[in-house]
């Protein structure tokens, strides 16, 4: 609107001033927001409800005029190309037949597979760091130590040792005299057990030469006889009926009381020949 007033001022041969153009466009902007403003409220008052859609129901549909067809113009064929040759195709190559791998056996499958579970995993190697040498002099005195010690060692049971073969020597030098004291007690009693059996055994007429009779004698700890068994015959049987009579009647016999009789008289054998 500015431009049509600019338009008249020019052509009316009007000069226009800065302040006169200023004024123009203020007028235009307030004359453009009336405009606006009347708009809004002219279309906000005018808002109707719609009104309701009346339709028409036809039985039949009027034959609707079809358009012309459009002629279009002829167009000249082409010219045939002759076709263009066939490219020769070579044979496909025949595919060379590979025989599949023979299939093994489940059951060497399964050895196979229990080997790879089986095979333990190597250990790592753990490397072992050499010992300090020590010195010679700290060595030297370590030695000499260890020497002494074993000489000091080697005596004590050397020793000891003599001392162990002094004490059982002695023990079997007692040993042996208690066993002489013992012996010489032993016969003295087995003697007088002898005599007085032959005070009354009884020979027989037809006894010849010497013959000997083995008798094994149980005592009581009193010397009362438990029992007698003829070990050894000696080939006559009333000599030695008669000597296990006499054995009977002797008793009791005089013997040793304690470990001595326990020892010797508990159970023993008496040799017996009638020339002694």
């Amino acid at each position: 609107m500015s431009a049509t007033l600019n338009s008249v001022n020019t052509a009316a041969g009007l000069s226009v001033t800065r302040g006169d153009k200023r004024t123009a466009r203020l007028l235009a902007i307030v004359m453009h927001a009336a405009f606006v403003v009347l708009l809004i409220f002219g279309v906000s008052w005018q808002k109707k409800p719609p009104e309701p859609v009346m339709a028409d129901l036809w039985s039949n549909l009027p034959q609707l005029l079809q358009p012309k067809p459009v002629e279009q113009p002829e167009v000249e064929p082409a010219p045939k190309l002759a076709p263009p040759p066939a490219p020769k195709v070579a044979p496909p190559p025949v595919p060379k037949v590979v025989p599949a791998p023979a299939s093994k056996p489940d059951i060497a499958l399964q050895d196979k597979d229990k080997k790879k579970k089986v095979e333990p995993k190597p250990e790592p190697k753990v490397e072992t760091k050499p010992e300090p040498k020590p010195k010679p002099e700290a060595k030297k005195a370590e030695d000499d130590t260890a020497r002494r010690e074993a000489q000091r060692k080697a005596a004590e049971a050397e020793k000891e040792a003599q001392e162990k073969a002094a004490a059982e020597k002695a023990a079997a030098a007692e040993r042996s005299a208690k066993a002489a004291v013992a012996a010489r007690e032993n016969q003295k009693y087995i003697g007088g057990i002898r005599g007085k059996v032959y005070a009354r055994v009884a020979l027989p007429p037809d006894l010849q030469g010497n013959p000997e009779a083995v008798f094994v004698v149980s005592l009581l700890p009193g010397g009362e006889l438990l029992n007698v068994v003829l070990r050894t015959s000696s080939g006559n049987p009333a000599y030695d009926a008669a000597v296990e009579r006499a054995i009977r009647q002797a008793q009791p016999f005089d013997v040793p009381s304690g470990e001595q009789f326990q020892q010797y008289f508990r159970q023993f054998p008496m040799v017996f020949r009638p020339k002694g």
